[in-house]
C-alpha cells in the first residue's frame, strides 16, 4: 500500500493504494501515527484505490480517527467501493467517520455523501 499527502481545499487529503490489510498496515504504522500527530487540519482519506480492507485497515482508521478527535479534528473517507464500502457499512464506521463519494461531494461543491446510499 502507497499513502500519498496534499492539501486540497483546507483538508489534509492522504490517498491510498492497494490493499489495507494486516502486512500492509503493519508496514505504514508510523506512517498513520505521523500523520495524527502532525496534522493541523482535518484529514481525508481517499480511498478510490484501496481493493481489499480486513480488521486491520479497519484499526487503522479507527486509530486514526481517535488521534484526530483528540486534536479536536476530524476524519472523513471519501471514494470507497466494493469490499471496503461493504466493510465499512457492515462495521457502522460510517457513522463515526463521515464517507462521502467524492473531494467534491465532501467540500459541499456537490452535496452528495455515501450515508444511505
Amino acid at each position: 500500500m502507497k499513502m500519498i499527502s496534499e492539501n486540497i481545499n483546507g483538508y489534509q487529503v492522504v490517498t491510498l493504494h492497494g490493499c489495507m490489510d494486516v502486512e500492509t498496515v503493519q508496514e505504514l504504522r508510523s506512517d498513520f501515527d505521523t500523520l495524527a500527530v502532525n496534522a493541523q487540519s482535518d484529514v481525508v482519506f481517499d480511498m478510490t484505490d484501496v481493493n481489499f480492507m480486513d480488521s486491520s485497515g479497519v484499526g487503522a482508521l479507527v486509530f486514526t480517527f481517535k488521534r484526530l478527535k483528540a486534536k479536536r479534528l476530524s476524519l472523513h473517507m471519501v471514494g470507497l467501493c466494493n469490499q471496503p464500502l461493504k466493510l465499512v457499512r457492515l462495521l457502522r464506521i460510517d457513522q463515526s467517520i463521515p464517507a462521502h463519494a467524492s473531494i467534491d461531494d465532501l467540500t459541499g461543491l456537490s452535496g452528495a455523501t455515501l450515508q444511505g446510499s
